[in-house]
């Protein structure tokens, strides 16, 4: 595609591709028109406007009246929430530019015309191609929202204020000055990113609870340019915000993509120190759990990948270290201001420990995260992180002892549980002599771990201890991932045993255990049936854990089948991937009706094939939960895509 003069200053103006010189020196002489009409006419009753107190954000945010008063207002004291006053009042994003912001980018267009005219008296225009089509501008000419399109006409802030600061060392190449010109573009107007903050905060938070509300939200709303969160963070937000927004879901993509250029923008800038921050590692964890969310697990691979490494070189794994002197890391972050900085630092740790885990467990690939260099205590409850008071939790080491854990730490238990299942049960050791049940490595491990989860379940903290805190997802939802890891266990031995032809004892006593986990599982999911908590896929992994326990039981005795349980279990799952946001879902029930079909069982009546999928091959299921009940082949994560060449699935 060729770039003529006039198409690269339309494009750098913001007035579309036919605009002229003429037409941006028009647009100036109107914007100053307009400014010095309002100053002659409006004065006073700007003056007033500016003086009267601002409403707080969650009143602004919900569009309810404030009353503005401080340091509490009626509303968020009722609600027993946080109260935060902007600091200056944001201008509406269809305010025109004034006339010396509207020279100062003629200038700089000018300055892009004479290298354009340049690079084509030299250049053939069919081999130019132009990188404008690449750039984040293009979100106005792709989008089909006409309304969307003309509000982005005018900039909520100014260029300077919204793009990146320029490297360093510029360079001077045609392409990159038009990258650095779409760097610039217009954000989405102000309605529609307080409804995706809010989106993001209401939906996408109880499961990356890496952010603080208030804090982000106060510094978003500051005058100051550089007290505000990273571009890349900013469309990150907006994106997982938009995933599951029934009116702003068709641009995810749009802000996804935004906030990726901004992250591998920031990269290249100076000698390599603008991403060394905070706000990049939570950006690039929410942009690997929007890849997570959308099943493109190659890319959320690769972006956990980053943020592993960026928090452990800023060394958010020892932040609870009991001494320098006995593990010094090279210093890269200035010390947290306060406790909530110091929270938020663990959580983003924490965060990135997860996903690297739900990595390892889906695929199989090694964890990046060393366990034995964990210093980082274990994240504080949300009460505690979104009201700024400090709680002491213990370490990851200290769970099994006793220690208390909150909601995100519950996530992180089990996520430990996992990889610990996943390295011992699917990464046989050297010393692994399976027929040796008394000194056989495999089976010492089987009853370490036997051990460690009875320890979990006797000493889970009173808030998720059932039937008590039934009416508590985390509660219900931790209870049956952990049961699932007992099945998980228990399933590897009889595996093993039928494998060997060992003796017949410790099977039936792992066979017990494995049923007793499953009717548990069974028992919750009945008492929560009527409950309207949307259920993760993880709830699904754990039903279909449950699922297969019964049918491998069915094949060792077809007469005591408890068929009725597993069916309730395949209606759950059914139930679960119809929910929108959990595609994963799908996967488990499309394995559990090829499990039913391949092991000669009935496949409950009404539960069909998830739209979309091939019924004669298998999807991708971690290979955590893989069995001798499954008796397809592993799939590649990306089923029908890789490997290149030679797809499979």
């Amino acid at each position: 595609m060729s770039t003529s003069p006039k198409d690269a200053l339309a494009s750098a103006s913001g007035l579309g591709p036919d605009a002229t010189i003429a037409a941006v020196l028009d647009a100036g002489a109107g914007a100053g028109a307009g400014a010095g009409a309002g100053a002659g006419a409006g004065a006073d009753p700007d003056r007033a406007a500016s003086s009267e107190p601002l409403a707080c954000v969650a009143c602004r945010a919900r569009k309810l009246k404030c009353d503005r008063q401080k340091p509490v207002c009626a509303r968020c004291s009722r609600a027993d929430i946080e109260c935060v006053y902007p600091e200056s009042r944001r201008k509406p994003a269809s305010k025109r530019r004034n006339v010396r912001e509207l020279e100062e980018r003629l200038a700089q267009v000018e300055g892009l015309l004479k290298t354009v005219g340049k690079k084509q008296t030299k250049t053939p225009e069919s081999d130019l191609v132009s990188p404008d089509d690449e750039s984040p501008d293009s979100f106005e000419r792709k989008s089909s929202d006409a309304d969307f399109d003309e509000t982005l006409a005018g900039d909520s802030q100014p260029p300077s204020a919204a793009a990146p600061r320029p490297p360093r060392h510029a360079n001077s190449h045609q392409s990159t000055e038009l990258l650095e010109l779409g760097q610039s573009e217009t954000l989405p107007p102000h309605d529609m990113i307080e409804d995706l903050h809010n989106s993001f905060f209401k939906t996408a938070y109880p499961w990356v609870p890496i952010i603080h509300q208030a804090k982000y939200l106060r510094a978003f709303h500051s005058r100051v340019p550089q007290l505000r969160p990273p571009m890349c963070l900013q469309y990150a937000l907006w994106a997982l915000g938009a995933n599951q927004h029934t009116k702003y879901n068709r641009y995810r993509d749009i802000f996804y993509q935004r906030a990726r250029q901004y992250l591998q923008t920031d990269e290249l800038k100076g000698d390599g120190e603008y991403f060394i921050t905070v706000g990049h590692a939570q950006a690039w964890a929410i942009v690997a759990a929007f890849e997570s969310r959308r099943m493109n697990y190659t890319r959320a691979a690769m972006s956990s990948a980053r943020c592993v490494r960026l928090v452990e070189m800023m060394g958010l794994h020892r932040l609870d270290d009991s001494g320098y002197e006995e593990s010094p890391m090279t210093p890269m972050l200035v010390p947290p201001k306060d406790w909530i900085d110091l929270e938020e630092r663990r959580r983003i740790f924490w965060a990135t420990y997860c996903m690297d885990c739900h990595a390892s467990n889906s695929a199989g690939w090694p964890c990046l995260v060393d366990e034995s260099q964990i210093t980082t205590n274990m994240p504080a409850t949300e009460e505690a992180f979104a009201n700024g008071k400090e709680e002491k939790m213990p370490k990851l080491g200290d769970l099994s002892a006793g220690g208390q854990y909150s909601e995100f730490g519950a996530a992180v238990v089990v996520c430990h549980i996992n990889v610990q299942l996943l390295k011992h049960i699917h990464r046989p050791r050297p010393l692994d002599e399976p027929k040796d049940m008394e000194h056989d490595q495999f089976w010492k491990r089987h009853r370490e771990l036997d051990n460690v989860l009875s320890s979990i379940f006797m000493f889970v903290p009173e808030r998720f201890r059932l039937p008590r805190a039934i009416r508590n997802p985390v509660a219900v939802q931790t209870n049956i991932n952990l049961h699932a890891a007992v099945i998980i266990l228990h399933m590897a031995a009889c595996d093993r045993i039928d494998r060997f032809n060992l003796v017949t004892t410790l099977k039936q006593v792992s066979k017990a255990r494995a049923l007793m986990a499953a009717q548990e599982i069974v028992n919750i999911m009945k008492l929560t049936a009527h409950m309207t908590n949307p259920k993760t896929h993880l709830v699904a992994m754990s039903l279909y854990c449950a699922a297969v326990m019964y049918i491998y039981d069915s094949k060792e005795d077809p007469s005591r089948c408890e068929y009725d349980n597993l069916e309730f279990l395949v209606r759950a799952i059914d139930a679960i991937s119809r929910q929108p946001g959990f595609p994963m879902a799908q996967n488990y029930l499309h394995q559990i009706i090829l499990d039913l079909q391949l092991n000669a069982l009935a496949v409950p009546h009404g539960v069909v094939m998830p739209p979309g999928n091939d019924p004669s091959c298998a999807r991708g299921i971690p290979i955590l939960v893989r069995s001798s009940v499954s008796l397809t082949p592993v799939q590649p994560p990306l089923p029908g895509l890789l490997p290149l060449g030679k797809p499979v699935g």
